[in-house]
């Protein structure tokens, strides 16, 4: 092998140069700079443990990654979000009954007039919110999605009775001259009234209903009512025969007798305390009278 020039390598050193990052004098380590980055890399201005490459604000010595964070509108711990966690929707409450309507602010703090809670489905009315044990007839009271309603019940059989609503026993439907009226708090969707109905004196027996909410909407008995063929005689009737629901295609519709006032009927213009004009008409089954019991059912719907 030949030995190499020594001159070689000088020459190549004053062609390539060493501040050429293409030179292999450039990879050298430099003491100073090395000193000075790593010196930067250790500056900590407001003194709070926190290096500035890992400290957001080291100008202030509470705002740090292991500082808790404030609502105030800054990050105080350095992750890159502003009051984390700490904010939350305010809603409206316009009536004062701590329930909110529309959204109104997100923030740490309420505005005045605002409040946490929403749901509140009329905000003009304070006895209208989520849970309210008012019942406001026509209304949605407690914001739920279903109204309430007072329903106006009058009720006849002669010779005697009970009333249900969904197998409730409001109580006895009064005598054919008078009747009897109720009045109950049902909520928007299906229910059932049923008439148990008996004659004591083995001769006729019908039954009549008149049913009205305030904004007018009535059910009055009529053909479509649906009555039993197979009554039980024990006073109990089908099991939930006076619940939605219950399987009545097997029980026949009711044989109208006629409306009140029809002087084909022996009833006259009973029952009394019926409204004026009322559309009810006498029901009952299509059997002797000496069956001496009925179950007759309708099922309604209000709005």
């Amino acid at each position: 092998m030949n030995a190499q020039n020594p001159f070689t390598w000088l020459g190549l050193a004053g062609l390539v140069g060493c501040g050429d990052p293409k030179s292999p004098f450039a990879g050298l380590p430099h003491a100073a700079e090395d000193s000075a980055a790593a010196a930067a890399d250790l500056e900590d201005s407001d003194g709070d443990g926190w290096p500035a490459t890992d400290d957001c604000n080291d100008n202030d010595n509470t705002i740090h990654p292991n500082a808790e964070e404030q609502c105030n509108g800054i990050d105080d711990n350095c992750d890159g979000v502003i009051d984390d966690d700490l904010t939350q929707d305010w809603f409206t409450d316009a009536d004062g009954d701590s329930y909110g309507g529309t959204l109104a602010a997100h923030a740490c703090a309420g505005p005045d007039g605002t409040v946490a809670v929403d749901g509140d489905c009329d905000d003009t009315d304070p006895l209208v919110h989520p849970w309210s044990a008012h019942r406001m007839d026509g209304q949605d009271s407690d914001c739920d999605g279903r109204k309430d309603w007072n329903l106006s019940v009058f009720v006849a059989v002669d010779d005697a009775g009970e009333l249900c609503i969904n197998n409730e026993v409001l109580g006895d439907t009064g005598g054919w001259r008078d009747g009897v009226t109720y009045e109950i708090w049902l909520r928007s969707g299906w229910h059932t009234v049923g008439i148990h109905g008996w004659d004591t004196g083995l001769t006729i027996t019908a039954a009549i209903a008149h049913l009205e909410l305030s904004n007018g909407q009535m059910w009055t008995t009529d053909a479509t009512w649906r009555y039993d063929p197979d009554p039980d005689q024990s006073g109990t009737g089908k099991v939930g025969w006076c619940t939605t629901g219950f399987n009545d295609t097997e029980w026949g519709t009711a044989l109208d007798i006629g409306p009140i006032g029809d002087p084909s009927n022996p009833w006259g213009s009973a029952p009394s305390v019926f409204p004026d004009a009322s559309p009810a008409r006498w029901i009952w089954d299509h059997f002797p009278v000496n069956l001496n019991t009925q179950y007759l059912r309708y099922e309604f719907e209000l709005p």
